[in-house]
């Protein structure tokens, strides 16, 4: 038998295999890259087809985030201690938020930054519960309504469930306000891969959601509550798309649009929280 000859068979198949191999590879790849080419192209019209309906917006970002799943309790460990607060009249609701007068009005508050005269307020433990846990939020904040949002895991909670909302009075005075707080929060899972802010522009201007003639005033990928049990509640990243029409019925006035930062999914304005167990939730 001529085994010099039967080596080179087996060399010579071994190098058209790989040649096989390397062609096939080579081929997927660049199947792959021209469908990441194509649907990058594809992005690229939709947002020159927003421009053209005259949506304004700043170039939003392609890359993905992370964010997990939250657990939240639903109790009212929060009334026991609403003893310790001082200066206040403090009234504890049966969706477990609570809201305050104060007895003595906090003046002098500068309309423009009026987290200057407010930090100190809500690091003040005889006046705000758990305020250490908050961190007033620019973008929630208007004229007369100043927010503070609970900060969980890795991102802000935008839901009223976890905010405090001082309301201010043109002349810079703070007479009460409302505070949502989440109690006993944890992870679920590990941190799972979210969509983009460009995505999530794009499926909100596909789904109708941005009318022409619009201003995209700002984005956030915050946490919002998902789906509300007897006895917890589950937040999801969601990314939050603040609009504002510059004609119609709705002309200067800013809303906010949600998308599900996991799926994709369109959500509503005023209720971001699924029904459980045949029982209907209430919105934030």
């Amino acid at each position: 038998m001529d085994f010099r000859r039967i080596e080179w068979l087996f060399l010579v198949a071994f190098i058209v295999i790989n040649i096989f191999l390397f062609a096939a590879f080579q081929r997927d790849t660049s199947g792959e890259t021209d469908t990441s080419s194509n649907r990058s192209s594809s992005d690229t019209t939709i947002l020159k087809e927003m421009r053209a309906d005259n949506i304004s917006f700043k170039a939003p970002s392609k890359k993905s985030g992370e964010g997990y799943y939250i657990s939240t309790s639903n109790d009212s460990s929060i009334k026991s201690s609403l003893t310790s607060l001082s200066n206040q009249t403090v009234r504890y609701q049966s969706d477990g938020t609570i809201t305050s007068t104060f007895k003595t009005p906090i003046t002098g508050v500068d309309t423009q930054h009026p987290d200057k005269t407010l930090d100190t307020v809500v690091s003040n433990s005889t006046l705000i519960l758990n305020g250490t846990d908050y961190t007033y939020n620019t973008k929630l904040s208007s004229h007369n309504t100043v927010v503070y949002t609970q900060e969980v895991a890795d991102g802000p909670i935008y839901s009223r469930y976890g905010e405090i909302r001082f309301s201010l009075t043109n002349a810079g005075t703070v007479t009460g306000y409302t505070q949502g707080y989440l109690a006993n929060v944890s992870t679920l899972r590990e941190k799972t891969e979210t969509i983009s802010e460009r995505k999530a522009l794009i499926w909100l201007y596909q789904y109708n959601q941005i009318p022409n003639n619009t201003k995209v005033v700002w984005t956030k990928l915050a946490y919002t509550r998902y789906f509300n049990l007897k006895n917890s509640s589950v937040y999801i990243p969601t990314w939050v798309v603040a609009v504002k029409s510059n004609s119609g019925n709705n002309a200067g006035v800013l809303q906010l649009k949600h998308v599900n930062a996991f799926t994709g999914a369109i959500l509503t304005n005023d209720s971001n929280v699924k029904t459980v167990s045949g029982s209907t939730t209430t919105s934030e």
